[in-house]
């Protein structure tokens, strides 16, 4: 079985290595959807995959260092891109979710990612 849970964050970045004229060199923001992916089997003591709740614990205070803030001055996110937050969340989290899945990052009306911890 597999379960997925959604959360959304805003966050803003400039893309190094672009020339100063290039529109991804100026600070700019997006809107992000993130989905976060787990399987495992129902277990029988409550009837779920995994506690939402318990997800919620692990989830909120990593989007809370990440939302409204320039990305380019979190550590290992200064080339921040949807590739690299996608794997910046997964780093942080398969320590306490040995059941992840995969993480899909969205940035809505364009695109995304989804990385599976390769």
């Amino acid at each position: 079985m597999i379960i997925y849970k959604k959360y959304f964050f805003e966050t803003a970045h400039f893309m190094p290595g672009f020339p100063k004229k290039h529109k991804y060199s100026k600070i700019h923001g997006h809107s992000y959807e993130m989905v976060i992916y787990i399987e495992g089997n129902i277990k029988k003591k409550n009837g779920w995959v995994f506690n939402f709740e318990d997800l919620d614990k692990l989830i909120l205070p990593l989007i809370n260092i990440i939302d409204h803030n320039l990305l380019n001055e979190i550590n290992d996110l200064e080339f921040p891109t949807s590739e690299n937050i996608a794997k910046w969340f997964w780093k942080k989290l398969i320590k306490d979710i040995k059941q992840l899945k995969k993480i899909e990052i969205i940035r809505p009306r364009i695109g995304g990612c989804i990385y599976e911890g390769n």
